[in-house]
């Protein structure tokens, strides 16, 4: 009688078991840390970029203030102007009149009459028009020195202020802020409009334009 063969329940014939996966643990990583980064400090001036480039200013002691717009900054120019112009024209319609309010009458051989200007009215005319000049010269220097804005500059919610110290510039700096354009303006008024639009070419994106620079200053958004 022929031995039947043991059924598959028992182990492979002639083969042997598979390896359990007991393999060692991989040893610790012991990676040394990444040297630190030696990277220069950024230089005086530099933490402004990231900020002016949204239009925006990182100013010392004050914090992140709005840059005023080129458009905001044409526009309290072009109000400061007709102030200039209201006043100039005030004055000198007063210097005409004191001279033909003082001048004296002359009859001349055949009949004809004139008006002969007296020196009380030309003095007059002479005192508005130094008035006038005055005017133009002081208003801008005075107010931008102690207030940091001009009328114009307030109606348009602008100031200038230092960009070291958030503080207005005082009258030395706002002099020599105002010097650049008054000579510019010397040569047909074309070399003060370049320096008012040159805040256009300044690569920073703090809108400062050469009359900016000079004085060390920012125009930023008041309100």
């Amino acid at each position: 009688m022929t031995e039947q063969p043991a059924s598959g329940n028992g182990p492979h014939q002639g083969g042997h078991p598979p390896a359990s996966g007991n393999y060692p643990p991989p040893p610790p990583g012991n990676y040394p840390p990444p040297p630190p980064g030696n990277y220069p400090p950024p230089a005086p001036g530099q933490g402004y970029a990231p900020y002016a480039r949204s239009g925006y200013v990182d100013i010392p002691g004050v914090g992140v203030m709005p840059v005023a717009g080129i458009g905001q900054r044409l526009l309290a120019r072009l109000i400061d102007s007709v102030i200039y112009f209201v006043v100039y024209w005030i004055l000198f319609s007063i210097g005409v009149a004191s001279v033909g309010l003082s001048g004296r009458t002359v009859t001349g051989a055949y009949g004809n009459s004139t008006t002969e200007p007296s020196g009380a009215g030309i003095l007059g005319l002479l005192l508005a028009l130094v008035l006038a000049l005055a005017f133009g010269l002081l208003y801008e220097w005075l107010m931008v020195g102690l207030l940091g804005a001009t009328l114009g500059k307030m109606a348009l919610g602008v100031k200038v202020v230092n960009q070291s110290t958030g503080a207005v510039i005082g009258l030395g700096l706002a002099f020599v802020r105002q010097i650049i354009p008054f000579l510019g303006g010397l040569f047909c008024y074309i070399g003060a409009l370049i320096v008012y639009v040159s805040p256009l070419f300044d690569s920073s994106g703090r809108l400062q334009g050469w009359h900016d620079k000079a004085a060390n200053d920012l125009v930023i958004k008041s309100r």
